[in-house]
């Protein structure tokens, strides 16, 4: 890997009473974008001590990637799925 890769945490965390549906949803996501050019890995996890937490955790060539990922139609509706889902918006954080 190169320092030009782009690692992403993106942490969602679910309406209570919601997190199974909002494993469904995110789950749904992780084939095709690790499928995708550019990906790296690609991985979900959900917290041990809070069941409402998941947590992406993405490595991806460049920001080029990055961007393409983000307008993908199956990012799209991940991201429409999740929404009535969370607590909040998701915490996305890049290096």
């Amino acid at each position: 890997m190169s320092d030009k890769n782009v690692r992403i945490v993106a942490k969602f965390t679910a309406r209570a009473g919601k997190a199974d549906e909002l494993k469904k949803v995110l789950n749904a996501g992780v084939k095709p974008a690790r499928a995708e050019e550019g990906c790296i890995h690609y991985d979900l996890y959900r917290s041990v001590e809070d069941g409402n937490v998941f947590l992406f955790h993405e490595t991806w060539q460049d920001a080029q990637a990055v961007e393409t990922h983000g307008n993908q139609p199956h990012f799209k509706t991940l991201m429409a799925d999740a929404e009535p889902l969370v607590a909040q918006p998701p915490e996305v954080l890049k290096f």
